[in-house]
């Protein structure tokens, strides 16, 4: 049944009458009683009867009307809920980024975010690159935080800049005499990776390979939190984002340094899907974040 249907049904249901049922929606009374046929023939019953007094329902009317006003309800505020989503930026945001980006880049933004649009539902879906690429393809996502190149096609990206990997040690490890950590220098030291299908590790361990370098692996986490805590702890050295451990530097304990000679820099950027509509939500947390995370990833 068509909701048009529905609410004729519904407004002849409440005047008792045809005609005026016909007089409020601007319809011929021909029109009412042929799309109240309809819907009588699609359900295989009666639903209004006519008497000396008006339209009345039936039993079967009855329970339509019922579930009819409900409907059509519900398709009235679906509506009105889509129109303040674009217009004002309420309802839901669906955003995804790694373990660490949430840890260390998003918080600020989301607070701005929230500040701006307050009656926005904000969730947060943590997760490497990858994963966070199938989830926006898949619908699960309205925007991602992602790291470039992608081979990844149906997608709409927002240039975010380049961020910097850094050689992290414990604090009296000879590294911390050093300007630069060379390539080599990761043959003889245990290796702690975090998120090993991360894009970091990935770009690390392509210069590795060119280099003809493989290292030991120490310990595999998921959390950056206990990859710092075990390269403090003295059990091994890590490759970690300049932005996540820049500030650890300055207690002396842990050693941060650059690596090779030109360093490892990778590039970010936002992504929608391409074919997706953007609402007014997704398109400012777009354009908050062009504003707010390129000063974050260079610290």
């Amino acid at each position: 049944m068509e909701a048009k249907h529905l609410r004729t049904f519904i407004t002849t249901v409440e005047l008792e009458s045809f005609t005026r049922a016909a007089r409020r929606l601007g319809l011929s009374q021909s029109a009412i009683s042929q799309q109240i046929g309809t819907q009588e023939r699609q359900l295989g019953v009666k639903l209004l009867v006519r008497n000396g007094r008006g339209t009345k329902t039936t039993p079967a009317g009855e329970i339509l009307f019922h579930y009819a006003k409900q409907i059509v309800a519900k398709m009235d505020e679906a509506q009105r809920m889509i129109a303040e989503y674009d217009e004002r930026g309420t309802g839901r945001i669906r955003i995804g980024a790694g373990g660490a980006s949430c840890e260390h880049l998003l918080p600020s933004v989301l607070q701005e975010f929230g500040a701006r649009f307050p009656k926005s539902e904000i969730r947060v879906v943590s997760g490497h690159s990858d994963l966070t690429l199938d989830r926006l393809l898949a619908g699960d996502l309205d925007v991602g935080m992602i790291s470039l190149p992608s081979e990844t096609t149906g997608l709409q990206t927002f240039d975010l800049g380049s961020d910097e990997l850094m050689a992290i040690a414990p604090g009296s490890h000879a590294w911390k005499d050093l300007r630069r950590v060379p390539l080599e220098e990761f043959a003889t030291s245990p290796l702690i990776v975090y998120e090993k299908r991360s894009s970091a590790f990935r770009l690390f361990e392509e210069a590795l390979v060119r280099e003809g370098i493989f290292p030991k692996i120490s310990m595999e986490l998921d959390h950056l939190g206990a990859a710092v805590g075990m390269v403090k702890a003295g059990i091994g050295v890590s490759v970690l984002p300049r932005w996540a451990v820049e500030s650890l530097s300055s207690t002396g304990d842990i050693a941060v340094r650059p690596i090779g000679r030109s360093g490892l820099f990778r590039k970010w950027a936002l992504a929608t899907r391409a074919e997706g509509h953007m609402s007014h939500s997704v398109k400012a947390f777009v354009n908050l974040g062009i504003e707010l995370l390129p000063p974050l990833l260079t610290v």
